[in-house]
């Protein structure tokens, strides 16, 4: 977001404190007209929204508590703290005891005498009338057959939506049950864009693998800004339903961004005067198909100017019926200035931009959620002696290649991946017919993209 760059510039200088201070005052007064927060609203109880999954011997029920809900369980706001209550239910049909570890739910869960401290200045209770409610409240870590067990897990907090792992352990095996559960306040997007809702029916068309191809081919190389300027290139391609592309990237620490407001900018301008990080902070517009992104991701990294981010656009074709989501991806690095009057600063773009789809494809692969992947042309090719420019100017280099992810339902093995007959990285075609002999993938996985 090119506004909030501004405060990292101001960050950066040698500016006395009370000058930050009036300029943070002036930016917060010039984004008090932001767009209202259009954010998905879900008046529905924990215990309704929540979702079950049934395997082996087991059902197990699981929701994520928002702000509201915090305080109406625990009369206290958990997660303006950083603390998420995940409620979970847990039916043992099987034959053996289970061990719940709630490690699996978050490595750094809270134990609740250490919720309660954090949570005492914030609540009319004392510290162990919280502990009492907050132990009561806590799910056990034992579970006899037969039985039924309910209760929470003091996680971190999330926004928009959070990814967690329920294991439950016996002397024989582990059942291991993968949640993505929506936190209400999500921009509405993530839940109203359903499968072709952003078409009639007659604009879809149906394609097979090898029809995707060549529509793919044919697509523009890039994004484009307002004024119609060739952005960054689009490359990545999501062949899967919004719920299992919006999983898979969320499981892997993927957030989801924050819509454009006086909130969200503000936010942003704090992390940025103070050199910290906003998981969910807003991504500028860029455009395809005539219109901004569809939807939008980001993995922050240590300071707000820094983060991968993803813009994902729900493509007029199908694959025997399946979504397509054509997107790209990129790696900001800094701040620059603009060269604009308004706004006076923009992120830098790392150019290396196939590192950035490398770095996707690792995900999706390792995660297992991918069941097939292939490349296909898509962008010129752009080398580092004679690299392409964005709508900033910015310098970037490519093979010129997309990745396209076919996803899975369930994980698929890294063995069990199949290559798709079509283009491949420079490093990759000598081994075209070993690499597209079987289903594995080559090794060391880092050959991939590398040039």
């Amino acid at each position: 977001m090119p506004l909030n760059l501004l405060l990292c510039t101001l960050r950066k200088s040698v500016f006395k404190k009370a000058t930050v201070t009036v300029s943070v005052t002036v930016l917060a007064f010039l984004t008090g007209c932001s767009g209202v927060e259009s954010v998905h609203k879900d008046d529905r109880h924990y215990l309704q929204r929540a979702q079950t999954k049934i395997a082996g011997g087991f059902t197990v029920t699981a929701a994520a508590l928002s702000i509201e809900e915090s305080i109406a369980v625990f009369g206290a706001p958990l997660n303006n703290v950083g603390i998420q209550p995940v409620w979970l239910r847990i039916e043992n049909d099987s034959t053996h005891p289970q061990w719940l570890f709630p490690i699996a739910v978050d490595a750094d869960y809270f134990p609740p005498y250490e919720v309660a401290r954090r949570m005492s200045g914030f609540s009319q209770l004392t510290e162990q009338q919280l502990f009492r409610k907050l132990n009561d409240q806590q799910m056990p870590n034992f579970i006899p057959e037969g039985s039924v067990s309910s209760g929470f897990v003091y996680a971190h907090a999330d926004e928009g939506m959070k990814a967690f792992n329920i294991e439950l352990h016996n002397k024989n095996e582990v059942h291991d049950f993968h949640f993505v559960v929506p936190v209400p306040g999500l921009p509405s997007q993530y839940f109203d864009l359903e499968d072709g809702r952003r078409y009639n029916s007659g604009e879809i068309t149906d394609l097979d693998p090898e029809g995707l191809r060549q529509w793919l081919e044919g697509v523009v190389c890039c994004t484009s800004n307002l004024e119609g300027k060739p952005g960054d290139p689009l490359n990545v391609v999501f062949v899967g339903t919004l719920n299992q592309v919006r999983g898979a990237l969320v499981s892997n620490q993927w957030d989801v961004t924050a819509p454009v407001s006086s909130g969200s900018v503000w936010r942003m301008m704090t992390a940025f005067v103070f050199g910290s990080r906003y998981r969910y902070a807003p991504i500028s517009a860029l455009y395809l198909f005539n219109r901004e992104h569809d939807l939008a991701f980001q993995k922050a990294r240590a300071v707000v100017d820094e983060r991968n981010h993803m813009r994902l656009w729900l493509a007029p074709v199908t694959v025997k019926s399946v979504s397509v989501w054509v997107g790209q991806v990129s790696r900001d690095i800094g701040i620059k200035f603009s060269g604009r009057f308004w706004p006076p600063t923009t992120h830098l773009v790392d150019p290396d931009m196939d590192d950035a789809r490398f770095y996707v494809l690792q995900e999706m692969v390792d995660s297992g959620s991918v069941s097939r992947l292939g490349f296909v042309k898509g962008h010129f090719t752009a080398g580092l002696s004679t690299p392409r420019q964005n709508a900033e100017d910015d310098p970037y280099f490519t093979d010129g290649l997309r990745a396209v992810f076919f996803m899975s339902e369930k994980p698929v093995s890294k063995p069990n991946i199949d290559i798709h007959p079509w283009e491949l990285p420079s490093l990759m075609a000598p081994y075209r017919d070993r690499l597209l002999a079987s289903p594995s993938l080559p090794s060391p996985a880092g050959t991939l993209e590398r040039r």
